[in-house]
């Protein structure tokens, strides 16, 4: 005990004496560096927009093609060398860069043009859906009338149109595909068998409509009934699978996609300019607007869908009407699930679960971003600690200024001869808490301070150790040219001695 006392007294006088000066010199030197970093962190890297997407290699785009001996070889007939220059491609079309270049400028416009297409007709297609299920559930209609039959041959031509701008929009990718890496057989953009089920997935996605009809087929139901149902209701609800052209409108008429130096740089680190990456890039500028309108979106779509199937398979339940199926799509959405309603046919089951899913990943989403915007900045970071450490050399002070005036007092009832008693042990223990204070704040700064090493601190120490290298390697180069001038100089001195010592001779 008595040695932890006399640790907290030496340690008291350091701090009182000489650590202040140094504190201040390193808190004058974090701030500089600070001021430094503030000053560095307004630079930006300027892209440079007219980066090729080429692929030259020496000079040439020798990609499928023959070396000058294989095709000058005698051993091979003319038909058969013409043969392999037009499959190799020893003259190249690709091997013009301004070609190139135009021709995928061509294609990418192309393609926006058919997306536009896709776009326009995919939400013709769900618009007539809409209108056509609305008018039937009002009782307007029925599925032989023939206002029906002519909204749902509107929709299978649209649809039609739809999958023939979904071709178009997949050639042209194959085409651009050949372009960047000037390639002259379209089969090798065709990766087996992944672009092949790519295309025929959405193929599929896009054809499901409700045909002209009233295609029935027979059923049993939650309360266990077999009778004939609709198949509209389903193939309206999937119908709106098609949605996903809204992404892919977004990302061929968004600025990371049009912007001719985003594309260069995608394609130099082999990084896909996709729905994805848009997606990503949104969530990272505007998270709230885009996680209110992703929740708002599936909140009116999934009650349209839950109210659809209620209607057509079980008439007359509470879930029938678009503000109990509001209701019941948002507490499955944020799963509460009250049970005071509940879905009655399987229809509305597979929508709930659907909402159910979704609602889970928006809520990660949603966590992921409040917790994003809670954390704080570095400059607050640093601001946070500059105070912290302030805040702590204050209490270690006052602490140490606590030892070494409860020190003194135990010295003078010791010289008084006030060994024991209440007055004495209070003091002692006073004397403890004020050294296990200091104590404490000088662990929690030395804390504070390993805490705030980052990263980008460790960038600059590197980056500082390397502008001091070079300049050292650019002062040694300097010293050596220095050098090798006084030894030409001292060779010249020389000589002219010789020379002297020769005419005395």
């Amino acid at each position: 005990m008595a040695t932890s006392i006399a640790d907290g007294l030496r340690e008291a006088m350091n701090l009182g004496s000489g650590r202040d000066s140094s504190r201040r010199g390193r808190t004058s030197g974090e701030s500089q560096a600070d001021a430094e970093w503030h000053k560095m962190s307004g630079s930006t890297v300027i892209e440079d927009p007219g980066i090729p997407l080429v692929n030259k290699i020496n000079g040439k785009y020798n990609r499928y093609m023959e070396t000058d001996d294989s095709i000058s070889s005698p051993d091979s007939n003319a038909p058969e060398a013409g043969n392999m220059s037009a499959t190799f491609g020893v003259s190249n079309r690709f091997d013009n860069i301004g070609y190139k270049l135009a021709r995928r400028k061509q294609l990418i416009n192309r393609r926006r043009m058919i997306v536009n297409v896709e776009f326009a007709m995919a939400m013709l297609g769900i618009m007539l859906m809409l209108l056509e299920t609305e008018f039937f559930i009002r009782g307007v209609f029925t599925k032989s009338d023939a206002g029906s039959i002519i909204l749902k041959t509107g929709i299978s031509i649209s649809t039609f149109a739809l999958l023939v701008a979904i071709m178009f929009y997949h050639i042209t990718g194959i085409q651009i595909q050949m372009t960047d890496n000037s390639w002259e057989d379209w089969r090798l953009a065709m990766n087996f068998p992944m672009t092949y089920l790519k295309i025929l997935t959405e193929l599929v996605v896009c054809l499901i409509h409700p045909i002209p009809g009233n295609t029935t087929v027979p059923a049993y139901g939650v309360d266990g009934q077999y009778r004939m149902v609709s198949l509209d209701a389903i193939f309206s609800i999937l119908m709106l699978g098609r949605l996903y052209i809204v992404g892919k409108f977004t990302v061929v008429h968004h600025r990371l996609l049009t912007d001719t130096s985003t594309q260069s740089l995608g394609a130099l680190n082999k990084v896909k300019i996709n729905t994805a990456f848009v997606f990503k890039a949104l969530m990272s500028t505007i998270p709230g607007t885009m996680l209110i309108s992703l929740m708002l979106a599936i909140l009116f779509i999934d009650s349209w869908a839950l109210r659809t199937c209620e209607i057509y398979y079980h008439p007359g339940s509470p879930e029938s009407s678009y503000l109990n199926s509001m209701w019941l799509t948002t507490i499955t959405f944020l799963t509460i699930g009250y049970g005071d309603i509940y879905p009655s046919t399987y229809c509305g089951r597979f929508v709930s679960v659907i909402t159910g899913l979704m609602g889970v990943g928006t809520t990660a989403l949603l966590v992921a971003v409040l917790a994003q915007k809670l954390e704080q900045t570095r400059p607050e970071k640093y601001v946070h600690n500059f105070v912290s450490r302030v805040q702590l050399d204050k209490v270690r002070k006052n602490a140490a200024s606590d030892v070494i005036k409860y020190a003194l007092t135990l010295w003078r009832m010791k010289r008084r001869g006030i060994g024991t008693g209440m007055k004495r042990n209070r003091v002692y223990g006073k004397l403890l808490q004020s050294i296990y204070i200091m104590r404490e704040a000088k662990n929690e700064k030395q804390s504070i301070g390993e805490s705030s090493v980052g990263v980008v601190e460790i960038a600059k120490s590197v980056n500082d150790v390397f502008e001091i290298v070079e300049q050292m390697q650019g002062e040694q180069t300097t010293f050596q040219s220095k050098v090798i001038d006084m030894e030409e100089k001292i060779r010249k001195m020389d000589e002219k001695l010789d020379l002297l010592i020769s005419m005395n001779k």
